[in-house]
């Protein structure tokens, strides 16, 4: 039993600790950007869209109805062998604009990697903007709020926050309440220097630090995880060059995923990344957060065994539900979702179940991805 309890006892420390310097770094973060009078950045913004006919046009929408110069920006869309109408859709939508694009139809499935890789060969612009496809909202100060950032603290790496439509239904609600957390520790070590996660569904850079650390060539036989590997790449250049944009003219939200089936490879995709990644954090937050959870189960045999450890298991249950809540409530906050954080006791009684099952899945199973198996 003493042993137990010592294991325990370090899983609760290193947690703390794990989420201590997030919540360190949370607060160390820039939240201003200067307003510059003259835009003198071009700015190219890469996308790769497959199967995406039901969020395409409110996707290219929310692109042109942003309030910045049109002359200072492009839009270069792949569509990756769509088997439905998304191509056409998207078409008819940008030859109605006034923006400058590259609508390029691609008649076998290449990953977005290799696309966002052609993509970014053919752009004009300095800054480099990666983007999905079912992002179906960004302030129409997006942009403009991108290129201010860049003139006054010249990043290499700019990673932007995502959120969810807000819909209702236990999944969507589960995704948001998981995206919270995502949010906190994302931004949070970025504040202390020490990023291990991005997304490139709202992530910009600049085509010469791109360049330097050689595209994705470094992993391009890894068919996904483009955001993360690139990051890692410029980690190595400089990781104080790598920064969180907390500005909510930055968010960008796309739509919860409304089936089990459809999070469940998702999630897997997610996961299956970590094993190639040469970043400890990423091995040890993984580690941390499921042994973490799985507290809660440890908390519910010791209940049923009536176990002399059971006091010390709830006082560590507790603690974690502390730790949780203070970074839901950053990222609640600055997100404009505090009522979210009550979902906090309900997300926290499944997760561990859900965090086990992905992580195993990761392990054994190849991700897939609009139909399409990956490497």
């Amino acid at each position: 039993m003493l042993i137990e309890l010592y294991i325990f006892s370090f899983i609760i420390v290193a947690y703390g600790t794990f989420t201590t310097l997030a919540l360190i770094g949370f607060g160390r973060l820039r939240e201003k950007v200067k307003e510059n009078s003259t835009i003198d950045a071009y700015i190219s913004i890469v996308m790769s869209a497959r199967n995406e006919e039901s969020c395409i046009e409110e996707c290219l929408q929310q692109i042109i109805k942003q309030k910045f110069p049109k002359e200072n920006f492009e839009l270069i869309l792949m569509d990756d062998a769509s088997e439905d109408n998304t191509y056409q859709i998207a078409l008819k939508t940008l030859q109605n604009s006034d923006i400058s694009y590259q609508l390029i139809k691609k008649e076998t499935h290449q990953g977005k990697k290799r696309n966002l890789s052609e993509a970014i060969q053919k752009a004009k612009g300095s800054i480099i903007i990666t983007s999905d496809a079912d992002v179906v909202y960004r302030n129409p100060h997006w942009l403009l709020t991108i290129a201010n950032y860049f003139k006054t603290y010249s990043p290499n790496m700019l990673i932007m926050p995502i959120d969810y439509e807000s819909r209702r239904g236990f999944l969507e609600q589960f995704q948001l309440t998981e995206n919270l957390a995502l949010t906190a520790i994302t931004a949070g070590y970025c504040g202390i220097q020490q990023p291990f996660m991005c997304n490139g569904a709202n992530l910009a850079f600049t085509k010469h630090a791109y360049q330097l650390v050689n595209g994705y060539q470094s992993h391009l036989h890894i068919s996904s995880g483009e955001d993360v590997f690139l990051m890692e790449d410029f980690k190595k250049m400089n990781p104080n060059s790598i920064h969180y944009g907390l500005i909510r003219e930055l968010i960008a939200k796309t739509r919860a995923l409304n089936t089990v089936e459809s999070l469940y490879k998702q999630r897997v995709r997610w996961a299956s990344k970590t094993k190639y990644n040469s970043n400890n954090i990423n091995l040890f937050a993984g580690f941390i957060i499921l042994a973490a959870n799985l507290l809660f189960l440890a908390l519910f045999v010791a209940i049923l065994k009536k176990s002399v450890i059971m006091p010390y298991l709830s006082i560590f249950v507790l603690a974690k539900f502390v730790f949780d809540f203070l970074l839901l409530f950053l990222a609640s906050n600055f997100l404009g979702r505090i009522k979210q954080i009550w979902w906090l006791i309900p997300f926290e009684c499944i997760y561990w179940l859900y965090a086990l099952i992905i992580g195993i899945s990761s392990l054994f199973l190849k991700p897939n991805w609009k139909g399409k198996k990956i490497n």
